[in-house]
């Protein structure tokens, strides 16, 4: 058992880092009115729609930092995790900056391939932002923060207005909550909705299972597993039904079948982080204005968190102090995030730009019809835990929720059935993993077992 737990040894640690953090070589300020004289090339790496929101902020980056030049290099989400890896582990070839994408920043927070940035003064900015996404960044001794958190994905159950309103369905987004707000009538809407093999309530029937998960906490701070919480047989016996009656389309959500059917409407719904909005208008359905609804996630499940992303500086960096500026322009300042956010719907985790720009998270959004699903968002963002742990098993946790729940619907299983398949496969899948985590932890003074 841990003697003490992570959480309360990062606190503990916060205030000796905050005074170091007032020397460093680049200081802690706010940022400075005057035009900076730091200058240099650097480079960018993430994937869409990173590079939009950046160039919608550019403009007052390169005002403070005229001298500064920005190459933004952007691929594939999985390609761009690939290549920071590769370069990471071999010292060289990685961005100056670099996007790491929530699920996977438990494997870097101890990584001493990335610099350090409490070193560059980050410090001054921890009040500032979400606890929970804050903590994810710092290592594991309590000594370092690897990466600025940049946004957090409050979930939302999105529906196409357009094929409710065909199936007498309500469509303003407390009527669908309300309607949503037992699995009973989840599975009501399902029916009405679905035509058999022309049109789907959601791409597949594991997903209101896996959002129980969206937190990504797999585990508690003992690595224990943790599958039985509130409502999951039930839900699990609603994917159940959704399968049997064949109203999913039994494809991943992120799929080419997925994307085509959200834009012809023939996949009618599907829940994500806020983020996900920004895909719908740029990438998925950029001409679904007036065809699209938000609201909070059905049958009273707790608010949660998908994904979000964050910004690291590699140590290999040669330019850190002008790399340094770019993040701390990009992520603590509310002119830059919240610009970004009007861009592409990534919700900040940096909490001021909520209060400098009200409209950004309470107006309505003419893409949805005249609703609001930021201010939905907001109401969610406020509601979720800021004790999340989380751990490097996460993502191999969250591949075998897909596959293993896919699995057991397919072969007729019972919901306890499903569970303790899913148990027995995450536990063999993270075996190895875990063995990691626990290493990691017993080096940083925050684990003692047998």
């Amino acid at each position: 058992m841990k003697k003490i737990s992570r959480r309360d040894f990062l606190k503990g640690s916060a205030g000796a880092l905050a005074t170091a953090a007032l020397g460093s070589t680049f200081g802690v300020s706010a940022l400075a009115d005057e035009v900076s004289d730091i200058s240099g090339t650097i480079e960018v790496g993430g994937w869409p729609s990173g590079d939009d929101a950046f160039e919608a902020a550019l403009e007052g980056f390169n005002a403070l930092y005229p001298n500064i030049e920005v190459e933004l290099v952007f691929t594939d989400t999985t390609s761009h995790h690939q290549a920071l890896q590769t370069s990471l582990a071999a010292g060289a070839g990685a961005s100056d900056v670099a996007m790491v994408e929530g699920a996977y920043i438990a494997q870097y927070r101890n990584s001493t391939a990335l610099a350090n940035l409490y070193d560059l003064g980050a410090d001054a900015y921890a009040d500032d932002f979400v606890e929970f996404k804050w903590n994810q960044a710092i290592s594991d001794d309590g000594t370092r923060l690897v990466a600025i958190p940049w946004d957090i994905g409050p979930t939302l159950f999105y529906y196409r207005t357009d094929i409710f309103e065909e199936c007498g369905l309500p469509t303003d987004p407390d009527e669908v909550a309300e309607l949503l707000s037992t699995w009973d009538g989840v599975l009501q809407a399902a029916e009405a909705v679905s035509i058999e093999n022309q049109r789907w309530f959601l791409p597949s029937a594991i997903y209101p299972y896996e959002w129980l998960f969206i937190n990504r906490d797999y585990y508690d701070e003992n690595l224990n597993l943790i599958l039985e919480r509130d409502g999951d047989l039930e839900c699990l016996e609603a994917c159940i039904k959704i399968r049997e009656n064949g109203w999913d389309m039994n494809v991943d959500m992120w799929s080419t079948e997925a994307y085509a059917a959200y834009e012809a409407g023939t996949c009618v719904c599907v829940a994500s982080g806020v983020w996900f909005s920004g895909f719908l208008k740029t990438d998925i359905d950029p001409n679904g204005a007036g065809h699209w609804g938000a609201t909070v996630l059905p049958a009273g499940m707790p608010s949660t968190n998908w994904g979000g992303s964050f910004l690291v500086i590699p140590e290999q960096s040669e330019n850190k102090e002008a790399a340094w500026a770019f993040v701390e322009y990009m992520m603590c300042t509310s002119e830059a995030q919240n610009a970004m956010f009007g861009a592409v719907d990534y919700f900040p985790a940096y909490k001021p730009a909520w209060d400098d720009a009200p409209e950004l998270y309470s107006d309505p959004d003419d893409y949805f019809g005249g609703q609001a699903p930021n201010a939905i968002a907001t109401q969610v963002a406020d509601e979720i835990p800021t004790d999340i742990f989380n751990t490097i098993m996460d993502t191999t946790a969250e591949g075998c929720i897909y596959s293993s729940v896919n699995a057991g619907l397919e072969a007729g299983e019972t919901a306890e059935e499903i569970r303790a398949r899913l148990g027995s496969d995450i536990e063999a899948a993270c075996a190895e993993l875990k063995e990691q985590q626990i290493q990691t932890l017993k080096d940083a003074g925050v684990w003692s077992g047998d």
